[in-house]
């Protein structure tokens, strides 16, 4: 009697649930894809297509030796760097890495510490020559002497077309910089001859005469 009781007592508690696995397929679920913003013409130039040659630019190249010595005495007027009988450019060759087609067959062409040294002694005695010799084509104004602000910036437009070859533009932000180097220079030395040697210098010694 005793367990029919506890048997039903048993029978009447709560009923509790037993979970199942479903077999039903489950559905993914995909995630929305990322909105893109759309552009106005406008904010990517006008929709302008850059060209494919603009993007992938070739790479500038150095000048030769024989070219440095030949655009800078030709710039000059025929002044050399060097003596009468031989430019230093030839007596340092195999130094610089011309090709002598023996112990070296490929021109160097690098851009290196070795060649901007060599460069840099070259254009303070081409500059200095070029300066000082008579009827100089390095100026380009009336009075050489001049210290007006038009006249410097006039000579310094037209020595960047000469030895550089670029566009007489007297607005570009380098003829500034030229004209304060040549500022600088004149405080220093208080001589127009070094001043204007130091601008002609700088200009010989930068990429846009030596690299193209």
């Amino acid at each position: 009697m005793m367990i029919f009781l506890m048997l039903a007592c048993h029978s009447d508690g709560p009923s509790k649930k037993i979970a199942t696995v479903s077999d039903d397929p489950v559905t993914p679920v995909t995630p929305p894809e990322p909105s893109v913003p759309e552009v106005e013409e406008t904010e990517v130039g006008e929709g302008e297509i850059v060209p494919t040659s603009a993007v992938h630019a070739r790479q500038l190249k150095r000048m030769t030796v024989p070219q440095v010595r030949n655009a800078m005495e030709q710039i000059s007027g025929g002044v050399r760097w060097g003596d009468e009988d031989e430019s230093d450019w030839d007596v340092y060759a195999d130094t610089l890495g011309v090709a002598d087609y023996q112990l070296r067959v490929e021109n160097d062409r690098s851009p290196s510490v070795m060649f901007q040294k060599f460069l840099d002694d070259a254009a303070t005695s081409t500059c200095l020559s070029w300066v000082q010799a008579t009827g100089s084509s390095f100026y380009s104004i009336d009075d050489p002497s001049s210290m007006e602000r038009d006249d410097v910036r006039t000579n310094i437009v037209e020595l960047r077309w000469q030895i550089q070859g670029k566009q007489k533009d007297a607005s570009e932000p380098l003829i500034d910089d030229y004209e304060q180097l040549f500022i600088r220079s004149h405080e220093r030395t208080e001589s127009l001859d070094y001043s204007w040697q130091t601008v002609c210098v700088a200009m010989f010694t930068h990429p846009d005469f030596f690299m193209y």
